[in-house]
């Protein structure tokens, strides 16, 4: 062994420590950067000389730079991360939706509802005074207005949020193929030397976590093999690539599938997930999406409409479920109370397709029971009062016939006093049921329910027009001529007996029916403080939801720093360390030129 090898032995130090440096120093300039883990240098003995008297060392290498990776810790990074991006979003939606329906001091619909009965309560006093009416319709055109708009503010929304949906399947897939890239780029680097392509992982561990916001996913990675067998922990080497969403493979090492979203391919308005197979089929995944926001955008939004064009599994829909639920309720009962005020005829809504011989307790609304026909005279007089039944068999032509067949109501053996001999029923074009007296007499009628909301699910001397949050408003007749609400049954000048029952109304219960056919009974007013009051606790739940799983995210990113995180300190130590052993390697290279210099000097 001569003095070269000295010379390559203190170069070989040199070199490495070089190295050393600069990855210290490629660390420390990287210590505020995001995603990016820390990276040492192995370093490792040359294969000696092997002579008499024994081995003689060649120096040192650095075998590997590795960069600081737990797999198992970041693999709960991008869950926590995930739970942190959903719970974010559902408090920010569930509190805009809140504030679409929170009732201050004196705006809100249940203040409205409290000014419609108090109006009503002034009616009552003061039948006479027709600037009282004047506050009633004005207390119902803000209830009915208010109403819509609360309604029409969930639409909205959930319409942004189907284009967000949207937007966010198209930034998944932008991630995926920016991760097929990489992969790329990895298998290019570590193929073809055997290096490892630190920082290009770093740059695909920080994509998967913005994929993990948007959305759960499923990654398996190859695993380097080792002396010591495979360690999935603490490193993820190896090209094997794949990421996977409820099933479907959207990577598979450098082949990316992107999804489409779209709403063409099925018969909603709502956007869907679609998956090409291998048959080259579209395949609807919109159901295996979970988590992150496009799993909080589901959730709230619904994830597919059913057949009565509802959203279903959708928390907006559920809102919108219990609004429509308080305004037809609310509509139906004031009609059919409204309904009891006499008038010169009556006339239902159309029936649509709803034909004349089916059994009315189908139609919407309509119940078993009994309501009364009452025939008032000039005076207010009732001379005329039929009872109609309607049972699980009765339909429009049976209450028809019922109307028109002679009986005695009176009970007094006279044949031209009774209800089929001063009014006359028939179904008229347009599906439509009529009650018109025969002659032109001073006889009015009107409808006392007992328990079938006939009157009030036909549509029969209607209050309200429509039949949800969004389309109820003060019935034509009456927007503009506030003279024509009626304050009394019996028609007599003064008289106030529907303005009290309509005041009773507010602390009467009443049936509620979802559209899922569960019923409740309770008060108006109460039906929609529990509703608002629904919404109000979902938010603080989001926000409990929220601030514990950013308490976990939070203890797991330090966990995470902790193994990957650059530490100054640290770093600092080794650059002296690294700095002390350069000079020490200069000096066995300085001290060897010297030796070579004495050599030269003996010839």
């Amino acid at each position: 062994m001569g003095v070269f090898d000295s010379l390559h032995i203190g170069y070989s130090g040199l070199s490495a420590s070089q190295t050393a440096i600069n990855t210290t120093s490629h660390n420390i300039a990287n210590a505020n950067t995001e995603g990016y883990s820390k990276q040492s240098v192995t370093q490792r003995v040359n294969a000696p000389i092997h002579n008499l008297p024994g081995d003689v060392g060649a120096g040192t290498h650095i075998a590997t730079i590795t960069r600081a990776h737990d797999e198992f810790v970041y693999g709960r990074l991008k869950s926590s991360s995930a739970q942190v991006a959903y719970s974010e979003y559902m408090e920010k939606t569930l509190q805009e939706i809140s504030n679409y329906t929170t009732d201050l001091e004196d705006l809100g619909i249940a203040k409205d509802l409290q000014d419609f009965f108090a109006a009503w309560s002034d009616v009552a006093h003061n039948a006479g005074d027709e600037s009282q009416k004047i506050v009633l319709l004005q207390s119902m055109d803000s209830l009915a207005q208010n109403m819509n708009e609360s309604s029409s503010k969930l639409a909205d929304l959930q319409d942004r949020l189907n284009e967000e949906f949207k937007i966010g399947i198209n930034e998944v897939n932008r991630i995926a193929s920016e991760i097929v890239e990489l992969n790329s780029g990895i298998n290019k680097v570590e193929n073809s030397n055997s290096a490892n392509a630190n920082d290009l992982r770093d740059q695909r561990d920080q994509l998967e976590l913005e994929l993990a916001k948007l959305l759960n996913i499923q990654v398996s990675k190859g695993h380097e093999v080792t002396e010591f067998g495979v360690d999935p922990n603490m490193t993820d080497q190896g090209t094997d690539y794949n990421i996977n969403i409820g099933g479907f493979n959207i990577v598979d090492g450098t082949t990316f599938h992107p999804l489409r979203a779209d709403d063409n391919l099925n018969t909603t308005q709502l956007n869907a997930v679609y998956y090409r197979d291998q048959n080259h089929q579209n395949v609807d995944m919109t159901g295996f999406i979970r988590g992150g926001e496009l799993g909080a955008i589901l959730d709230l939004r619904g994830d597919k409409v059913d057949s009565t064009g509802r959203a279903t599994n959708s928390k907006i829909q559920d809102y919108m479920d219990d609004m429509n639920t308080f305004a037809k309720t609310l509509i139906h009962s004031v009609n059919n109370l409204y309904a009891s005020s006499a008038q010169e005829g009556l006339q239902t809504d159309s029936f649509g397709e709803f034909n004349s011989d089916h059994n009315l307790i189908n139609f919407d609304g309509v119940k078993e029971g009994s309501f009364d026909l009452k025939v008032y005279d000039e005076l207010g007089n009732a001379v005329a009062t039929r009872t109609i039944t309607i049972d699980e068999t009765t339909t429009l032509d049976d209450i028809v016939a019922n109307i028109n067949q002679d009986s005695d109501d009176n009970g007094d053996n006279d044949g031209t006093n009774d209800l089929d001999d001063l009014f006359v029923a028939n179904i008229t074009t347009g599906n439509v049921l009529s009650i018109n007296a025969r002659t032109n007499t001073n006889y009015t009628i009107a409808i006392e329910d007992n328990g079938t909301n006939f009157a009030g699910a036909t549509g029969i001397n209607k209050l309200f027009e429509g039949d949800s949050a969004d389309t109820i408003r003060v019935a034509t007749n009456l927007q503009n001529n506030p003279a024509n609400i009626a304050s009394h049954q019996a028609p007599i000048d003064g008289n106030s007996d529907l303005a009290n029952k309509m005041v009773e109304l507010q602390y009467a219960n009443v049936m509620f029916e979802s559209p899922d056919g569960t019923t409740t009974e309770q008060g108006l007013e109460a039906y929609y403080r529990y509703s608002s009051s629904r919404i109000a606790s979902d938010a603080h739940q989001a926000t409990i939801n929220k601030d514990a799983s950013a308490v976990l995210h939070n203890a797991i990113n330090t966990e995470f720093k902790s193994v990957s995180g650059v530490d100054m300190d640290e770093e600092l130590v080794n650059l002296m360390k690294y700095q002390t052993a350069y000079q020490a390697n200069a000096k066995i290279i300085s001290t060897v030129d010297q030796m070579i210099d004495t050599l030269l000097g003996m010839r």
